[in-house]
């Protein structure tokens, strides 16, 4: 039986009018690029006093939680959540025409400001987010407001992928040769290229390493022009020793131009490139601000869900199986309401345990920092919002990269972690950006000082914390939201980590390159370092760290595969353990955190366990 219900049906007709014309070209004719400008400036403002929910109480309304559930249909596949994975699934799924699925997503349609990746920073005082923060501890985060870091989820249509800066960084082979060495057989670099190329639609000619990118993927990959810039910043790391090229080929630790998911001046998402080709498919049903509270388990079979949607609880039902998509966070949380983790956990919240495994554990995370600061005697893009969409328009900087990135590499912190250099470009930093990344008042002023018409920043990574995080539960209520302790910096290491390669970055300024471009290093006030320790001595970069270090939104590892049910969750197929058709499908599943940004290790975890399930089925 396929159960089709008309408000499912509008949804679909809702998308597929605004979002049918995908193409960039869907700009040039002025009165609708007026009506996006417009759009986009209306969605800006409502920023300005957005305030971000505190828990999920917007789809259960007053209703009673005990509520009988409507039948909302049975469905071959039902997938739980729409964002970077989900949407990849989905689409492939669907080219079986006989699969029926049913994609079940929290959030809405992503919003047309999420299109232009140099203004994502906007969507994170959104409902596009989720709203959620770390836990309180005395190692990091120390000046965010109740020293709590921010940490956005992206909740919509493409999920975190539509609110990201849109960087592609696939990590170092040796990531996933670990992974396999580890018990997941397949999942080797050799055998996950295959699956990077196949999503992949590279579009640049410069800096390619061509027999590590695919071409004839539906997601297109791209590096933005040149700024005025860019050349002598990459000079500068060559002076320091750096080779220039293509950092997601054979040798990541080169310094190169950044690419970025970017289908001429549009944010290639998960929901341009997988979700919109597929809305008028017949077979397909999107269930939009549908919130997933229960996975229905009898014995060892995953029967269906149970979910909210306007304060009406529905439950539907699938006959093959249960795709969890949701994210390292929230996928931790959907299994933990079912009744799989660990069994303390649960029953300390009444919570009947179906599954002992350790779902919410393995946290890891990368952690960013803003460390230098330059300024120069020029002005560069100092146009107003409608002057910089319309740059944006013809495929011009300073909004079609995310943060307006100009440069990115890689160092290795004396064998401690490898560590991400990303160079910002003027309007990738602001007067606002203590704002955006959660800070107190006295952090906020203290980056009042930058000047995004003339400044750059130098952001780093670190990429292979040694300190490990959890989910866990509030609560056994839905409507409460999990509680993420990131537990950054526990571990030393990381901190000598970074300070190492800030150490080699400060070198900068003796470049003749710097020299030529004039840029003249400053440094943000610090309250709570300044005239306690000496500038730039160690113990002042250990104290800048835990103050204004912020999550880099790469959670991952929370359900992690593997063949030990005491150390994993899910086996090498991505089936939970001790289930024959439910499934975790997202970062959550990483053994190891890998050297890059997880979009594009998820899109790749989502194209291979697509391939599992279509074989399995067929």
């Amino acid at each position: 039986m396929y159960l089709a219900t008309s408000s499912l049906m509008l949804d679909i007709l809702f998308l597929f009018i605004i979002f049918g014309k995908a193409s960039s070209q869907y700009f040039y004719n002025n009165p609708q690029f007026d009506n996006f400008v417009s759009k986009i400036s209306e969605t800006i403002k409502c920023t300005e006093n957005y305030q971000l929910p505190i828990n999920n109480n917007e789809y259960f309304g007053n209703s009673d939680s005990n509520l009988e559930a409507k039948d909302y249909g049975i469905f071959d596949f039902i997938i739980i959540g729409a964002g970077t994975a989900g949407g990849v699934i989905a689409n492939r799924l669907l080219e079986i025409s006989n699969f029926t699925v049913l994609l079940v997503e929290a959030g809405k349609e992503d919003p047309e400001i999420s299109k232009v990746l140099g203004l994502g920073p906007n969507m994170i005082l959104s409902d596009s987010n989720w709203g959620y923060n770390f836990t309180k501890n005395n190692n990091s985060c120390l000046g965010s407001i109740n020293q709590k870091c921010l940490y956005p989820r992206g909740k919509g249509l493409g999920g975190s992928s539509s609110i990201n800066v849109g960087f592609y960084a696939r990590g170092k082979a040796e990531d996933y040769d670990r992974w396999e060495t580890l018990g997941n057989n397949g999942w080797s670099y050799k055998d996950s290229l295959p699956y990077f190329k196949k999503s992949e639609k590279a579009k640049f000619s410069v800096d390619i390493d061509r027999k590590f990118h695919g071409f004839d993927g539906v997601q297109p990959i791209d590096i933005p022009e040149d700024s005025i810039l860019t050349k002598e910043l990459i000079n500068a790391f060559k002076e320091l020793g750096k080779t220039e090229g293509d950092y997601n080929g054979y040798d990541q630790y080169k310094i190169g131009r950044p690419q970025f998911y970017l289908d001429y001046n549009t944010r290639a998402s998960t929901a341009h490139s997988f979700i919109r080709p597929i809305l008028n498919k017949s077979n397909l049903n999107i269930t939009l601000e549908s919130y997933v509270s229960k996975i229905h388990i009898t014995g060892n079979t995953a029967n269906g869900i149970e979910f909210w949607k306007r304060g009406v609880k529905y439950s539907a039902r699938a006959t093959k199986e249960v795709i969890l998509c949701a994210g390292a966070i929230n996928s931790p949380q959907i299994l933990m309401l079912s009744g799989i983790g660990p069994k303390s956990e649960l029953q300390k919240f009444g919570i009947n345990p179906v599954a002992d495994l350790p779902v919410g554990l393995n946290m890891k995370d990368h952690v960013f920092h803003s460390s230098l600061f330059y300024r120069f005697n020029n002005i560069f893009y100092d146009g107003d919002l409608n002057e910089n969409l319309n740059r944006w328009r013809l495929n011009k900087r300073p909004l079609t990269p995310g943060f307006n990135l100009e440069a990115v590499t890689y160092y290795n912190s004396q064998n401690l972690s490898d560590v991400e250099v990303l160079v910002i470009g003027p309007t990738g930093i602001s007067p606002k950006m203590g704002s955006v990344l959660g800070f107190n008042e006295d952090y906020r002023k203290s980056f009042e000082v930058v000047n995004e018409t003339s400044d750059i920043a130098i952001f780093v990574v670190l990429l292979q914390p040694f300190s490990t995080g959890k989910v866990s539960l509030q609560s056994a209520d839905p409507r409460d939201f999990p509680l993420i302790d990131g537990n950054y910096f526990s571990d030393e290491r990381d901190l000598e980590a970074l300070y190492t390669v800030i150490q080699q970055l400060l070198k900068l300024n003796t470049t003749k390159s710097f020299e030529r471009i004039g840029a003249k290093q400053y440094m943000v006030a610090l309250p709570d370092c300044d005239g306690i320790y000496a500038q730039f001595s160690k113990e002042w970069w250990f104290c800048n760290l835990r103050y204004t270090g912020f999550a880099g939104y790469h959670a991952c590892g929370t359900t992690r595969m593997g063949t030990n049910p005491k150390e994993s969750v899910v086996n090498p197929h991505l089936k939970v353990h001790g289930f024959r058709n439910l499934r975790v499908i997202d970062a959550g599943v990483m053994p190891t955190i890998v050297r890059g940004h997880t979009n594009a290790a998820v899109v790749m975890i989502a194209e291979k366990g697509a391939d599992f399930i279509k074989n399995e089925h067929l």
